[in-house]
């Protein structure tokens, strides 16, 4: 027997609410929506209709999970981006200094890429604006986890022999952190891609380092 009009609407609705996202389910697919659009459009041409069109959903429900369109893009990175953080948390070991500094900018040029970095560049300048200078040191300088990270690469050298600490300078330990920094926040545009990255490595910094080898390890001092 064929079901009357008031059962199919009845049986219409039901589906309806069975497949209505809410909770988890509703801000994954928002992420997910968020992502892909960074995947296409540059942060500055996003809205908040842009993304709330793009999850089929409304502007009010956004509001009600993140402040602001920043929120949601940085949340949305952050689904992409935790594991290659958590790979980048451990210090590479390589055996020699300069294979260490390598293995960790290829690391950064997988996590740009990871990130959409060119479409993404103007969050990360709105971001900095917001900044006082004493957290701009702290945490881009001297105690940012990359400058950390340098250290440890020299401390391992030093124990092999690798290098010469001597009269090293440690602010010598937060070039990379400030080289990055200037390159990140350019004003020119240029793309950080892995050539720009191996020509700030060969040839902005370990020309600076090299000095500081013991004889047999590339140089003499």
């Amino acid at each position: 027997m064929a079901n009357s009009p008031h059962d199919q609407q009845g049986s219409s609705n039901a589906s309806t609410t069975q497949h209505r996202r809410r909770g988890k389910e509703l801000e994954a697919d928002i992420l997910a929506s968020t992502l892909n659009l960074i995947e296409q459009t540059k942060y500055e041409a996003i809205t908040m209709d842009m993304i709330a069109k793009h999850a089929h959903t409304n502007k009010s429900v956004l509001y009600r999970r993140w402040d602001s369109k920043a929120d949601i893009v940085l949340a949305a990175l952050r689904t992409q981006t935790t594991g290659l953080a958590a790979k980048m948390s451990q210090a590479p070991d390589t055996g020699s200094l300069e294979g260490d500094l390598r293995d960790l900018f290829d690391r950064i040029g997988t996590l740009l890429t990871s990130m959409h970095y060119a479409n993404i560049i103007g969050l990360m300048r709105e971001r900095l604006g917001g900044i006082s200078m004493r957290d701009y040191f702290d945490k881009f300088a001297r105690k940012n986890y990359l400058s950390q990270m340098v250290r440890t690469f020299f401390e391992h050298a030093s124990e092999r022999g690798e290098v010469d600490l001597t009269h090293f300078d440690e602010a010598l330990y937060d070039l990379p952190a400030l080289v990055l920094m200037d390159a990140f926040y350019a004003t020119d545009d240029t793309t950080i891609d892995r050539s720009r990255l191996d020509h700030i490595l060969s040839d902005v910094l370990m020309p600076v380092y090299r000095p500081f080898l013991t004889a047999g390890n590339g140089e003499t001092k």
